[in-house]
């Protein structure tokens, strides 16, 4: 009986999230290993022809029976452009996936979304870049109702077998949405390169209530969530600090609706030697977060490390929660893996950083 209960007070919970809640995006540490999910006008925004890139989270796998797994995957395809009014232009397309699961019931929200971006240079070196894109974007989401029991379905001997009266709304419905991005790059000197940009997402304000998008007009009325427009600003430097040491400061916050978020940290890339291929990542974040109090105070602790090897690059980082959320006082543990391949990959002279 105790299982019954706390399946129902879940199921609950998660419908009034979903429906009457703010719902919120989900975040990632390592936002620039998904390039165009942080921002449109990051798609192309590498020296070479292609990129494939993958990011995988795995969030809170001690303190849930279920944990909480997100998974994004993108390619995208750079074009240079050549003639006397747009020599070191480039235009780029992407196609990207992007799926979220959480809770016990396979809640999950899956997406298919195509970017394009412009990329325009403003001197005859191509040192400074103004690039500007969009996104427009497909989602489902879905819940499972097939291995949820309620009291009233007890038999009264051994089953749950009856029907129940609980006024469950359509289980999948989908919804689209649109997204917009800037983003500036200088590469000062061959020491020290800044990039910075912004985007707006959920341009369309969707419905992500599954009551709302009910076929039963009773369910309609019942409750209402739109997905709130996300602003974000992200930006950093590559400083050419010893011949084979360069740090990388980084910063990123996000608002929607009342979340607030801001990650700040720095990464150090260290290569062996001149001739090595090879260079290792290391670095450390701190995310801030607005309470419900309006503090802002420390959330996360990431810890991140690295490798890339010529036209491959493979990201690992883990996030130490600094409050406790969930019951039990254990650690919300998050783990993140990004993989990116760059295709006839020409130069260290990227647009934005890897991860």
């Amino acid at each position: 009986m105790r299982s019954v209960a706390t399946s129902s007070l879940i199921l609950a919970l998660i419908l009034i999230v979903c429906g009457e809640g703010v719902a919120q995006d989900q975040n990632y540490t390592q936002f620039y290993a998904a390039p165009t999910l942080l921002n449109p006008a990051l798609t192309g925004s590498y020296d070479g022809k292609y990129r494939v890139s993958t990011l995988y989270r795995d969030q809170w796998r001690s303190s849930l029976e279920v944990p909480i797994k997100s998974f994004v995957a993108a390619v995208d395809l750079r074009f240079d452009l050549h003639g006397e009014l747009i020599e070191g232009d480039a235009f780029a397309v992407g196609l990207q996936f992007a799926s979220d699961q959480a809770g016990p019931f396979d809640l999950s929200t899956n997406s298919i979304s195509g970017s394009g971006a412009y990329h325009k240079s403003l001197d005859r070196q191509g040192t400074q870049v103004l690039s500007a894109g969009f996104q427009f974007t497909a989602a489902q989401r879905n819940i499972l109702y097939e291995n949820i029991v309620f009291h009233d379905q007890f038999n009264g001997l051994d089953q749950f077998s009856l029907p129940t009266s609980e006024d469950l709304p359509e289980n999948n419905f989908s919804f689209g949405d649109l997204a917009v991005g800037l983003n500036y790059s200088n590469k000062f000197s061959n020491k020290l390169h800044f990039y910075g940009g912004g985007a707006l997402h959920h341009i369309l304000a969707p419905e992500v209530s599954f009551y709302a998008n009910d076929s039963d007009e009773n369910q309609q009325i019942r409750s209402t969530s739109k997905l709130n427009r996300r602003y974000s600003i992200h930006g950093g430097a590559t400083i050419q600090t010893l011949s084979n040491l360069v740090l990388s400061p980084r910063i990123y916050a996000a608002s929607q609706g009342q979340h607030l978020e801001f990650l700040v940290g720095n990464m150090f890339v260290l290569q062996p030697s001149e001739s090595s291929d090879v260079r290792l990542h290391l670095g450390a974040w701190i995310r801030l977060e607005k309470t419900f109090e309006d503090a802002i105070i420390p959330d996360v602790l990431a810890l991140q490390a690295g490798f890339n090897l010529e036209k491959l690059l493979i990201g690992f980082s883990y996030d130490i929660g600094l409050s406790n959320i969930v019951n039990y006082g254990r650690q919300q543990g998050v783990l993140e893996l990004s993989v990116s391949y760059f295709g006839n990959y020409a130069s260290d002279d990227n647009l934005c950083p890897s991860f």
